[in-house]
């Protein structure tokens, strides 16, 4: 058996950067639901996602805390290298917006996974010795973290209202989705998917990865 590389196809140069492809599972369910600022867990999706819009504005402020702790996950994930998001999978119990999520799936491609550390020591003191650990301890990080960002939140009580919007920028503080920093890194589950990479001789180059450093 025999490769035959298409290179009249294409051109391989071992100067372009390799993109790296990793899963991203979060299960919330140990993580606070609470009404105050640990709670609303993290999410990507905003009062107007739902079927049913949060009832009350002690609800909608959970999903506004949920999606600024996404925001700050992403700024967080983008320290070293750009990415993009793909193949966002949510779960909710339903579609109604007082039901907080219980996990998290989405996939990350970095433009360059160079860039991506290999080493150094997540938020429960454990030791990070991969690429896949490096991003768990980054997220690990944007959720155990307070941030207080001014956000658009959506306002039940303004329903139907004809002179106030429905919406209005609020000052929200999302805080440490648990107290306990063990529970956040457990919740939180990287793969990275070889076959993404290429995969014959002639388009493999070596892996010159920083080692950690905190930020």
């Amino acid at each position: 058996m025999a490769t035959v590389e298409p290179k009249a196809l294409y051109g391989v140069s071992e100067a372009e950067p390799q993109s790296k492809y990793f899963t991203v599972a979060i299960a919330q369910g140990n993580f606070s639901d609470a009404a105050s600022t640990a709670g609303g867990r993290v999410s990507p999706c905003v009062a107007s996602d739902f079927a049913t819009k949060p009832t009350t504005l002690a609800e909608s402020l959970k999903v506004s805390r949920g999606n600024l702790r996404w925001k700050m996950m992403m700024q967080s994930l983008a320290i070293r290298s750009n990415f993009r998001v793909v193949n966002i999978v949510t779960t909710y119990s339903s579609d109604a917006g007082d039901n907080p999520i219980t996990n998290l799936a989405f996939g990350l491609v970095f433009d360059n996974g160079d860039y991506i550390p290999t080493t150094g020591t997540s938020i429960d003191g454990s030791t990070t010795a991969t690429k896949a650990d490096y991003l768990a301890d980054k997220i690990g990080e944007a959720l155990n973290r307070s941030h207080t960002e001014n956000v658009l939140v959506y306002d039940p009580t303004q329903s139907g209202s004809v002179t106030v919007n429905e919406s209005s920028t609020t000052a929200v503080t999302a805080a440490a989705v648990s107290t306990n920093t063990g529970t956040i890194r457990d919740a939180i589950t990287v793969t990275e998917v070889s076959a993404f990479a290429p995969n014959t001789a002639n388009q493999l180059v070596a892996d010159v990865s920083l080692t950690y450093s905190a930020e």
